[in-house]
């Protein structure tokens, strides 16, 4: 309350009675602060009570009793034990005994670094980008290698959000090729990817503390490590615990620039020049690099003629391992032919397969979306040339693949409806025949067309022929193909059960597109569309060619 220009402060009286129960609760074992805040008082209320009655506070009275405790783990540490297993001995924290440590000065107490200013930190990123190691910058200001990388991720991430908000940077003007497109008032061009070339030898491969990313390249010293290790048949494990390295870098090393030799006993041995290593790395680091369908003509004109043979990037790297075996020179990544088709600035290798093809468009694409399937799927209908030839009559030997001789048949309509052609695949070795019809496609055209498609073949080379529930093969009821060959026939709306002929339709509409006339096109054309396909390597005959694999299955039947 207040009294003209003087404060009167009103205390609290609390009953003795509360003060008694209070010193009670607190001598049983209860926490001050709790016993305070249920009376209404404050700790140092608490503490006086106490001192009054002659009551030894509880944290006063836990300290003498780990004082003893205390002291012996001083004792420990002194003795030259660490302080985690000297704390752990007598069963005290070891902050507690980290706290007494420094009072007692048993240990030192680190100075507290001094706050760098915005200034100096920016200074310390500007010395690093220039080309000083981040430790010997981080040494001369007094902080650890990791807070100057935290400094320069900063910096960039802040120039990063700079970026976002400009209209165009300077340095994402390129030139483009023209293809006939305008760009629109608002677009923005993203800067490239650029890679800044080194000439000669990087700076600081063969510095002591070389730093890339968090980690610090191998030094001198290192690799005459691992030289010496390799000379007397060390492990990279043991290698990597005498330099201080991990082990996996010291294997990647050793598997990078190292090679083995066979003794006369036939043991292998692994062999290793430190002065070879450091030249090689230093040759690997500069850009920018050439690539190697610019450095090889002789690979990059197999990789062209693949391509304008409608071969996929992974078909065409596959093919080149199996088929050049034992030359290193002809192996490329399917990433890399990517990269040189889609991705702008890296070669001109799409221009120069458009000139090949005559044709704008050589890149590949999707399929369209796929049908739902009918209510009336797996449901025979009334077709009476089906009766009898359902697929589920088939014999199990066609299912298994393992002998040739059982075939998969469609038709791939042309423009209007009117032209098609016949496509058959046998399923074990997935060579395709071609028959052409150009005019109609009616069940007796289409029958008369397979049985001279399949008058070179034996009984032991056509068993069957599974097709789908169309018309055109109505007259199959009456009419054999050829003797000894059945035909049976899908459930409706089933396609997966005609695999390997779906995905061969697939293929050819890569020379014949939807709504392509069919009729121009002569047998000669149909004849090289299949002779293509048969020598298309194909992943799952372990990337042989359906010619080759259906020649290994006849000789050896």
């Amino acid at each position: 309350m207040r009294h003209f220009d003087r404060e009167v402060v009103v205390t609290r009286w609390t009953p003795k009675d509360v003060k008694d129960a209070a010193v009670e609760r607190v001598v049983a074992g209860e926490a001050v602060s709790l016993v305070a805040r249920d009376v209404g008082v404050g700790p140092e209320s608490v503490y006086g009570w106490l001192r009054v009655r002659g009551v030894e506070p509880p944290g006063r009275r836990a300290s003498r009793l780990r004082d003893p405790f205390v002291r012996e783990a001083v004792g420990l540490v002194r003795a030259g034990m660490s302080i985690s297993q000297a704390a752990q001995t007598v069963g005290i924290s070891t902050g507690l005994l980290h706290s007494r440590l420094k009072k007692a000065g048993v240990i030192e107490v680190r100075p507290r670094r001094a706050h760098l200013s915005p200034d100096e930190r920016a200074q310390a990123v500007e010395r690093v980008l220039a080309g000083e190691s981040c430790q010997t910058v981080a040494d001369a200001i007094g902080v650890h290698p990791s807070t100057v990388y935290g400094w320069i991720r900063k910096q960039r991430y802040a120039k990063l959000r700079r970026q976002r908000h400009r209209r165009t940077p300077d340095e994402a003007v390129v030139s483009l090729p023209d293809t006939g497109k305008k760009l629109g008032k608002d677009s923005v061009m993203p800067a490239p990817m650029k890679t800044q070339a080194v000439d000669g030898f990087p700076s600081g491969v063969f510095d002591k503390h070389a730093l890339v990313g968090r980690g610090r390249r191998l030094t001198v010293e290192d690799r005459v490590a691992i030289e010496a290790g390799c000379r007397v048949g060390d492990s990279a494990r043991a290698i990597a615990q005498k330099i201080n390295r991990h082990h996996s870098v010291v294997a990647r090393e050793i598997t990078r620039n190292g090679w083995k030799i066979v003794d006369e006993d036939g043991t292998e041995q692994l062999r290793y020049n430190a002065h070879n290593a450091a030249v090689s790395t230093a040759g690997r680091m500069v850009r920018p690099k050439l690539r190697k369908l610019d450095e090889s003509p002789t690979l990059r004109g197999v990789v062209v003629d693949c391509l304008a043979r409608r071969w996929s990037p992974g078909r065409i790297s596959a093919w080149l391992e199996h088929a050049f075996s034992d030359d290193e020179s002809m192996r490329i990544s399917h990433e890399a032919i990517y990269s040189a088709l889609y991705i702008q600035g890296k070669g001109s290798l799409r221009a120069e397969l458009e000139e090949v093809m005559k044709t704008k468009d050589v890149l590949i694409r999707g399929g369209s979306t796929r049908k739902r399937r009918a209510r009336n799927a797996g449901v025979l209908t009334g077709r009476p040339w089906i009766k009898g030839a359902e697929i589920t009559h088939r014999s199990p030997e066609a299912d298994d693949r393992a002998i040739p001789g059982h075939w998969e048949g469609d038709l791939v309509i042309g423009k209007g409806g009117k032209s098609a052609l016949i496509t058959l695949v046998e399923r074990t070795s997935r060579y395709t025949l071609l028959g052409h019809l150009p005019d109609e496609h009616s069940s007796h055209t289409v029958v008369a067309t397979l049985q001279d498609m399949v008058k070179d073949l034996n009984t032991e080379q056509l068993k069957t022929i599974t097709w789908d529930q169309g018309a055109e093969m109505a007259v199959t009821a009456q009419v054999q193909i050829k003797d000894g060959c059945q035909v049976f026939f899908c459930e409706p709306h089933s396609p997966w059960q005609r695999p390997t002929n779906e995905n061969t339709n697939g293929l050819l509409r890569q020379y014949f597109p939807k709504s392509t006339d069919l009729r121009p096109y002569s047998p000669q054309d149909l004849e090289h569309v299949s002779q293509e396909l048969n020598a298309r390597p194909r992943k799952t005959l372990n990337w042989d060619t359906p010619a080759e694999r259906l020649r290994d299955l006849l000789t050896t039947t």
